[in-house]
């Protein structure tokens, strides 16, 4: 091994050098950043490379259905390989097979639409969703994510940290927004950790209301929350505080499954 394949990380740790594998990594990233397709030259200039340096990359990635091509446009997306890999892990996994048929009750008796959701870094995404059965209803998309401190979600998810935990996610948030006060977070997670959840009215779309409650592990750790966004309606015979009823009866069903018992 030569002195040249060893580099310093961030942390000033010694690490090898891979630099297909980095290539290949640069473009999932991208991919996985920008909304829209991207051609191979447009990949390039973002990555300030080569189309030849990432030429064989990003067909290997493609023979591998990590990324997709469109042969009409010969433009390239992210495929749902990462996503479905990372339910394959079996805490994922037992999450969501715990809670589906839950969240299914739910949302038939609820009349509304209701998701699951963990934290990834200052991130939520939606890892599990159902539909509310009434033909007028508003929902969120599985897979998709949101800052942590724009949601519900995420702020529930805050709550119920580790105090260190907690003040470094704070920190961090704090480091990379301005529009929310760090005062208001705490006092929001503050008031979750009285309440056991967050009925608060949608600051992303109006006319809903988010009824979140957390979700816990065998060691009453935080490991999801499920939101139903309440949508009321003229005809709609289930009021928000039923919802939020049936919901927080939901959750509980969905720790006990994962090997929780509350003190």
């Amino acid at each position: 091994m030569t002195t040249e394949a060893v580099e310093k990380d961030r942390e000033g740790g010694r690490r090898y050098a891979v630099p297909a594998l980095e290539k290949g990594l640069d473009v999932v990233e991208l991919l996985a950043r920008t909304p829209e397709s991207l051609s191979m030259s447009a990949v390039a200039t973002a990555l300030d490379r080569t189309v030849s340096e990432l030429f064989r990359v990003m067909q290997c990635l493609e023979s591998r259905a990590y990324i997709e091509r469109d042969p009409e446009s010969d433009r390239y997306r992210l495929s749902m390989m990462l996503f479905n890999l990372a339910h394959t892990r079996p805490p994922t996994k037992a999450l969501v097979s715990a809670a589906t048929p839950i969240m299914d009750r739910i949302a038939t008796s609820t009349m509304q639409s209701c998701h699951l959701c963990v934290m990834d870094e200052l991130k939520i995404m939606v890892v599990a969703q159902v539909n509310s059965p009434s033909p007028m209803h508003y929902s969120v998309r599985l897979g998709a994510q949101f800052p942590t401190w724009e949601t519900s979600s995420g702020v529930v998810l805050l709550a119920y940290q580790p105090e260190a935990a907690q003040r470094s996610l704070l920190d961090r948030i704090m480091a990379v927004q301005s529009d929310v006060p760090r005062e208001e977070l705490e006092a929001r997670c503050a008031a979750i950790r009285a309440s056991g959840c967050e009925v608060r009215t949608s600051a992303i779309v109006s006319g809903v209301t988010n009824i979140t409650y957390p979700i816990f592990d065998h060691q009453g750790r935080i490991v999801a929350v499920l939101t139903t966004p309440f949508l009321p309606q003229v005809h709609l015979d289930v009021p928000i505080e039923e919802a939020s009823a049936l919901m927080a009866a939901g959750v509980r069903e969905i720790s006990s499954a994962l090997g929780h018992r509350p003190d």
